[in-house]
C-alpha cells in the first residue's frame, strides 16, 4: 500500500460532512470538499496499514531492569483474567498475573450460566435451546457457533466453581429477575444472570468488585505472589523473527522502568477493549466510533475505569496481537455494548410501550422495542431525537393489562412487585427535575416540548386505536394498546446512544488460542474475556443477560486454565 493511514488521513480524505453524520454515515465530523483536499479516499488508502497496525521498535534488553518467569503470565486483572488466573493455577500451573490497573477492575455484575446449582435451588430448567439459538439469530448467524456451544455446554461447571469460591467467602448467590417481556412476544429474556450478595448489599446487578477482589485475594494466597498492578504490558515476544512462538510480555512498570514477564507455557491476553482508540475504533467500530466523544479519545488511558459509560480502554492487547502478527476477526464491524436509549420511563429501564413521535410530531414505530434491539430504530429519525408521551394512568393500567412494576435489584424469588403508585410518583418527580414534561392537557404538554400543534392529531389517532384494541398503523399487540388520556400527561425528549465497551478482537479459536491470517495459532499466545473474536455480531442485546461476562470471562476464562494445563 501506498501510505499508512491515521484517523486525520481518513477524515481529510473523505467528502462525507455534516450532512452525510445526519443521514447515520460512519463518519461524524465535517470533512473539506474534495477540491480542497489532497487526494480523495479510495480503497487503496482505507485498506492500507493504519499507524496502530505498524509495530513500534523493540524495547532492547539493555532497558529490561528484571526478568521474572513463571508457566503462565496473565496480563488484565478484570473478571477474565482473573478466572482464567485462578483456574490455571488450580490445576497445578505457576501463574503471574500483571495489570494495568492498580486494582482489581470490574463492571456491572451480570454473570451468565445456562445452568448452575443456584438455578437448581430456585428450580429454574436449563436455558432453552431455542431461546439461546433465536440469539444466535439476532446476531446474524454471523458468530463461531463453536464458541457459543462451548458456553452452552460448560457455563454451569464454570459458574458452579465461581459459586464454591465465592460461598466458601460468606457470600451468597442469586439471580437477577428477568425483563418484564410478554411471554408469547418478539422478545424473550433468559433468567440466569448470577450475582453475588451480602447481608449489606443484597442486591443484584451491580456487584461484581466483589468477584474480582476475592479471585485476585485467592491467586495472591494460592502462589504466594502479588499481582503486579500498575504494570502497562508494552509488547509481547514471540521468537524466531515473529514467526515462532509467544513467550513473553514486556510491561513498563510505574517508575518508568521495564520488566519482562516470561510464560514457559502461555501468555493470555485479557486487556479488554479498545473504545478509547479513536483509530481503532473508526477502523473496526466505525459507526459505534460516532457517539465516542472527542475528549475520551484523547485522554490519557484510565486503566482503573470501572461502570462507566462511552468508552473504556486504548486496546493495548489487540494492538499487541497484531504486532506478532495476529489476525483480527472476521466479523466486521465489532459489535457495541449499549444501544440507543430513547425517551420514556420503562419497565427496568429496558422497555417503553406508550406513544413515541419524532421531531415533527408523527409516530414512527410499534413502541414495543426493546431498548437495544428496538432503540436503534430511534437513531434513524430527524434530527437523531425522539420524544414520548404518556399519561398518569398508564403506572397502574401497564401493571394491570401487561407485567407489574418490579424493583430491578431485587433477587429472582423474592417479591419485586412495585407499587403503580410508585411509579406515577417518579414521574411526578422527574417532572419536578426538569427530567420530564407534565401537564395538564395534551395541548399544554405539545407546547411545552416545542412539538408541532399537530402532534394532538397523532395523539388523537393513537387513542383512536387503542380504543379499538387494534393497531391499524404498526400493529402493536393489543395488550400494549394503553391510551393516553387520564392526566396529568408526561412527556420526555431525547434520543441518548450509550456504549459500555466494544466487543471483539483478535481472532479466536474456540479454545481461545490466538490466530493468524491463516487462521493457525499463534504458539504460546491466548486471549479471553471482552477482546474474544468472532463472538457478537449486530448488537449486545442483552437477552440472555449477563451473556458477555458469563461466557467470554467466566466460562472461557475457566476453560482456558484447564486447556493450557492440558494442551502446553
Amino acid at each position: 500500500m501506498s501510505k499508512n493511514i491515521s484517523r486525520h488521513d481518513f477524515l481529510k480524505g473523505t467528502a462525507l460532512g455534516a450532512a452525510g453524520v445526519a443521514a447515520g454515515a460512519c463518519v461524524p465530523m465535517a470533512a473539506p470538499a474534495l477540491a480542497e483536499t489532497e487526494s480523495g479516499m479510495n480503497a487503496e488508502k482505507y485498506l492500507g496499514k493504519w499507524d496502530f497496525e505498524i509495530p513500534p521498535a523493540p524495547i532492547p534488553d539493555s532497558d529490561i531492569a528484571e526478568t521474572i518467569e513463571a508457566e503462565v503470565i496473565v496480563v488484565g486483572a478484570g473478571t477474565a483474567g482473573l478466572v482464567a488466573a485462578n483456574s490455571a493455577m488450580d490445576e497445578g500451573l505457576d501463574v503471574i498475573l500483571i495489570s494495568a490497573s492498580s486494582m482489581p477492575i470490574y463492571r456491572g455484575g451480570s454473570n451468565h450460566a445456562v445452568m448452575s446449582k443456584c438455578k437448581e435451588r430456585l428450580g429454574l430448567p436449563i436455558d432453552d435451546e431455542l431461546l439461546f439459538q433465536r440469539e444466535m439469530l439476532n446476531n446474524g448467524m454471523n458468530i463461531d457457533e463453536r464458541k457459543w456451544y462451548n458456553f452452552y455446554n460448560h457455563s454451569e461447571e464454570a459458574m458452579n466453581w465461581l459459586i464454591d469460591i465465592m460461598e466458601d467467602k460468606g457470600y451468597s448467590v442469586g439471580l437477577e429477575q428477568a425483563n418484564q417481556f410478554l411471554d408469547d412476544g418478539l422478545y424473550f429474556s433468559i433468567p440466569g444472570a448470577h450475582g453475588f450478595m451480602t447481608e449489606d448489599r443484597h442486591s443484584m446487578g451491580m456487584n461484581q468488585d466483589m468477584v474480582v477482589n476475592e479471585l485476585a485475594a485467592r491467586l495472591e494466597e494460592g502462589t504466594d505472589k502479588p499481582v503486579y498492578y500498575k504494570n502497562i504490558a508494552r509488547q509481547l515476544v514471540r521468537e524466531d523473527n515473529n514467526t515462532g512462538r509467544v513467550t513473553a510480555v514486556i510491561a513498563e512498570r510505574e517508575d518508568g522502568s521495564y520488566a519482562k514477564y516470561v510464560g514457559t507455557k502461555a501468555i493470555i491476553l485479557a486487556t479488554g477493549d479498545f473504545s478509547s482508540n479513536r483509530d481503532m475504533m473508526y477502523k473496526y467500530a466505525p459507526y459505534t466510533a460516532e457517539i465516542i466523544s472527542d475528549a475520551v479519545f484523547d485522554a490519557e488511558p484510565d486503566y482503573d475505569k470501572c461502570f462507566v459509560y462511552g468508552g473504556l480502554y486504548p486496546g493495548d492487547g489487540q494492538r499487541m496481537g497484531l504486532w506478532v502478527g495476529a489476525a483480527w476477526q472476521k466479523v466486521f464491524p465489532c459489535c457495541p455494548m449499549g444501544g440507543a436509549v430513547g425517551a420514556g420511563p420503562g419497565n427496568r429501564s429496558m422497555l417503553y410501550t406508550g406513544l413515541r413521535i419524532d421531531r415533527n410530531g408523527e409516530r414512527f414505530m410499534n413502541e414495543y422495542g426493546f431498548r437495544d434491539m428496538g432503540g436503534y430504530v430511534n437513531r434513524l429519525q430527524p434530527g437523531g431525537v425522539v420524544y414520548a408521551i404518556w399519561d398518569a394512568g398508564h403506572a397502574a393500567k401497564y401493571a394491570e393489562r401487561v407485567v407489574p412494576w418490579i424493583n430491578t435489584g431485587v433477587p429472582l424469588g423474592e417479591d419485586c412487585t412495585r407499587d403503580p403508585e410508585l411509579v406515577l410518583q417518579d414521574w411526578m418527580n422527574g417532572a419536578e427535575s426538569g427530567t420530564y414534561f407534565k401537564a395538564d392537557t395534551i395541548e399544554e404538554l405539545v407546547e411545552k416540548m416545542g412539538l408541532p400543534a399537530s402532534t394532538v392529531d397523532t395523539v388523537a389517532r393513537y387513542n383512536e386505536l387503542c380504543h379499538k384494541g387494534v393497531d391499524e398503523d404498526f400493529h402493536k399487540d393489543p395488550r400494549l394498546l394503553i391510551p393516553i388520556e387520564d392526566g396529568p400527561f408526561f412527556g420526555q425528549m431525547g434520543n441518548r446512544t450509550v456504549i459500555l465497551c466494544v466487543l471483539g478482537g483478535l481472532r479466536t479459536t474456540p479454545n481461545m488460542q490466538v490466530c493468524d491470517e491463516n487462521d493457525d495459532p499463534i504458539p504460546g499466545l491466548y486471549n479471553v474475556g471482552t477482546m474474544v473474536g468472532d463472538m457478537f455480531n449486530v448488537n449486545y442485546t442483552f437477552e440472555i443477560p449477563g451473556f458477555n461476562l458469563g461466557a467470554t470471562c467466566v466460562t472461557f476464562g475457566y476453560m482456558v486454565g484447564k486447556y493450557i494445563a492440558a494442551n502446553e
